[in-house]
């Protein structure tokens, strides 16, 4: 996965038939049951919902999607292209049109349209919780996303700022009217700034109207699944709330045919079916690898080689960390399902071909996004910025600070943690757990010179907030009237807490001593979380080097925002330069790690789970693990079993050493013991026998100790030493 693809650049026409030839041979098999799929779906279908966990990545590929399809027919109606073709293309033109505006839930009969576009909306409404939740978080993103362009405009059109600022330049003080410093006439037309900003909030006020207009579509679909949970699947608003995702996929595929066992803890359910093939969904693999088929290549794109190191993508110059997360921002990622992950798979679900052989056409799509990621990227700058004023205004009201020093996982690290076929509400709990764990190592490193100066300046601000506050108890028209400096005591009350805000986030209260001996172990229950645990980290997590790398995954929330800034500043060069220049080992990429199944259409192999194929890649591995999870009764394959059952006998081999331990301490020197060191005793035995919540009840605790121990067999070490300490560690 890690090895360019250009490696065979004096065969690249025949390398290029050999890879189709394969995609072909996989499907060859089961064509007939392909045959009867492509009867139950249209062929205009490949238009899906998108998975709302961003608001705002799914209006933009629907208003990206609704412009190419219009100019299309523009250009179609010329009549360049007639007979039977330009009559099977308005029919896919006409099929995502009305789309838009039909639920994808089944009817009466339990016919379903669209088998992905079900199971994305199926999905998105346990995600959402509900149709109400659903209504509000979009009413919600909708108000707040027009308010914030309404004022923003207002801020860049309509204050006057150079009368503002001339009021500090007054000897007495600035009364007027608000008409004075506020007026929204246009004097000067030729104005730059005028322009800009009326283009602006004309831009912004037309997006927002579309997605205003799809959110009728959006809210008819979840009014129509929110019938199938109540009717046919017996769930409920309030059942929603706290029920699993594996239990709704189990009462759905109790409606996929009659060979199926219905489900013990399910209601009785009716004699209504769901008129799908059981050959099309059987199991919680088959609802992932279609709910996820656009996100699991996005998942090995971010993982290639080509991404990572950024070498052919940047300049020299720019090829600094800061630079090469540039292509895991959510703006990249926009730009990566528009140009690649929408267009390289037809309506039925297979790898387009006339896409997939021709780079011509991802380079032409590239090139088009980086002119317009080019003409709007002052306007999604100034949008950013002051979106992210507003936020931090909020912050400062609610908590009367602002968490510039709170860290958060970068877009980076997400892409690097996400495992195949995992849901997005899986994924957030596992970060969700992981942040204490991220603290943990943390502080274990001394907190550095500017943990110091940022407590040394809190102090100082505080000292003085104090000072100005108790004036204002005497008299509080002293910090009105009296000046210091052409300025009144308020305005330092306002610098002075803003500064206290601000440098408090950037304090701590960890011991400035390293704790030695305890760094690894703690990279390594932070790794049971992020199943990330690099080979070149081992043995070295208690080096700056291991630290500062971690840092860059683990930034301050300013970090972020600076990141996501700059990726919209770089965002037209990749995508006009950089990208053009990798389009075919991109398009390789696809082909080559494409596997299309008769009964899922094109699928990433890498989800699929193949250990025959992928039997060492560690990232397969966790992912298998971690689905197997969220899905017990799921049975995969018979080389991920295997790996499970090892992994529990591991953790049980563990759990007896640590018994066998605390029977041995417990009983050869209980008499000897205070009260209060039993008490202290029987917690340790109590923790070590799983009573607390530990990072060693987590199988990917097991799993890194077991790739751990294969590192030492591979050195020709003990392997024995690292079982004891994991086992040791257990009773910690």
């Amino acid at each position: 996965m890690h090895q360019s693809l250009l490696a065979h650049g004096h065969h690249e026409e025949e390398e290029d038939d050999l890879l189709w030839n394969e995609l072909k041979d996989d499907a060859a098999d089961g064509a007939h049951l392909h045959h009867h799929r492509s009867a139950r779906e249209p062929a205009g279908a490949a238009q899906l919902p998108s998975l709302r966990a961003h608001a705002h990545l799914p209006a933009i590929s629907s208003l990206f999607h609704s412009v190419v399809d219009s100019a299309r027919g523009a250009f179609s109606s010329g009549g360049s292209r007639k007979s039977g073709r330009s009559a099977h293309s308005s029919h896919e033109q006409q099929a995502p049109d009305a789309s838009v505006w039909r639920s994808h839930a089944p009817d009466q009969l339990g016919r379903v349209h669209n088998l992905d576009a079900f199971l994305i909306s199926l999905y998105n409404y346990f995600y959402h919780k509900g149709f109400w939740s659903i209504a509000v978080v979009e009413l919600v993103a909708l108000l707040t996303g027009l308010f914030s362009v309404a004022l923003s405009s207002f801020l860049m059109g309509c204050v006057q700022w150079h009368r503002i600022l001339e009021c500090n330049h007054r000897a007495e003080p600035c009364e007027a009217d608000l008409e004075e410093f506020v007026s929204c006439r246009v004097d000067d037309y030729s104005s730059v700034l005028t322009v800009l900003t009326a283009f602006y909030f004309v831009m912004f006020l037309g997006y927002w109207l579309f997605r205003a207009l799809a959110l009728v579509g959006t809210l008819r679909d979840a009014y129509g699944m929110a019938a199938f949970y109540l009717d046919r699947l017996h769930i409920d608003d309030r059942q929603l709330q706290t029920i699993k995702w594996d239990e709704v996929v189990n009462r759905v595929l109790d409606l996929v045919g009659p060979s199926r066992a219905p489900n013990a803890l399910a209601p009785q359910l009716s004699s209504y079916r769901l008129q799908v093939d059981p050959a099309l969904l059987a199991t919680p693999h088959d609802f992932a690898r279609r709910i996820l088929r656009r996100e699991n290549y996005l998942i090995a794109f971010m993982t290639h080689a080509l991404f990572q190191h950024g070498n052919r993508l940047l300049p020299p110059a720019l090829q600094v960390a800061s630079m090469s997360h540039v292509m895991f921002s959510r703006n990249m990622e926009c730009n990566l399902s528009i140009c690649l992950i929408d267009q390289m798979l037809d309506g039925e679900n297979r790898l387009a071909r006339a896409f997939v052989q021709d780079a011509a056409i991802l380079q032409k799509r590239f090139l088009v996004a980086g002119v317009v990621n080019f003409v709007l990227t002052p306007f999604l700058l100034i949008y950013r910025a002051s979106h992210y004023l507003f936020v931090l205004a909020m912050e400062w009201h609610m908590h009367r600070g602002i968490d510039f020093g709170t860290r958060r996982w970068s877009s980076y690290a997400l892409w690097k943690f996400r495992d195949y076929n995992e849901l997005p509400h899986v994924l957030e709990a596992r970060m969700a757990r992981s942040f204490p764990a991220a603290e943990r190592y943390l502080s274990m490193f001394p907190a550095g010179v500017g943990a110091v100066v940022a407590g040394g300046v809190s102090f100082c601000a505080s000292s003085l907030m104090a000072v100005l506050i108790g004036l204002s108890l005497v008299d509080e028209s002293l910090l009105l009237k009296t000046t210091l400096g052409g300025f009144p005591l308020i305005w330092y009350l306002t610098v002075a807490t803003i500064v206290f805000g601000v440098a408090h986030t950037f304090t701590t209260t960890t011991s400035p001593f390293l704790v030695n001996g305890d760094s690894e172990e703690a990279m390594m229950q932070l790794s049971a979380e992020t199943h990330f645990f690099p080979t070149e980290w081992r043995g070295r997590c208690e080096s700056y080097d291991v630290r500062d790398e971690f840092l860059s995954l683990y930034p301050y929330k300013g970090v972020l925002l600076l990141q996501e800034c700059l990726s919209v500043i770089m965002a037209p060069y990749i995508l006009c330069v950089s990208l053009p220049r990798v389009a075919r080992e991109i398009l390789l990429f696809v082909r080559s790690h494409t596997l299309v199944l008769p009964q899922a259409g094109a699928v990433c192999r890498f989800a699929e789970f193949d250990f025959k194929e992928y039997g060492h890649d560690v990232k397969m591995e966790r992912s298998f693990v971690n689905f197997k999870q969220n899905h017990p009764q799921w049975v995969g394959a018979q080389e991920g079993e295997a790996l499970v059952q090892r992994l529990g006998q591991l953790k049980e081999e563990a759990m007896d050493k640590s018994m066998r331990m605390g029977d041995t301490v417990l009983y050869g020197s209980h008499l000897a013991m205070s009260m209060s060191q039993q008490l202290l005793q029987s917690q340790a035995i109590h923790t070590a026998l799983g009573g607390g919540m530990t990072p060693q009840d987590n199988e990917f605790y097991w799993l890194e100790k077991l790739q751990q121990r294969g590192r030492l067999g591979e050195l020709g070490m003990d392997e024995s030493k690292a079982t004891d300490s994991a086992s040791i560690s257990s009773l910690t």
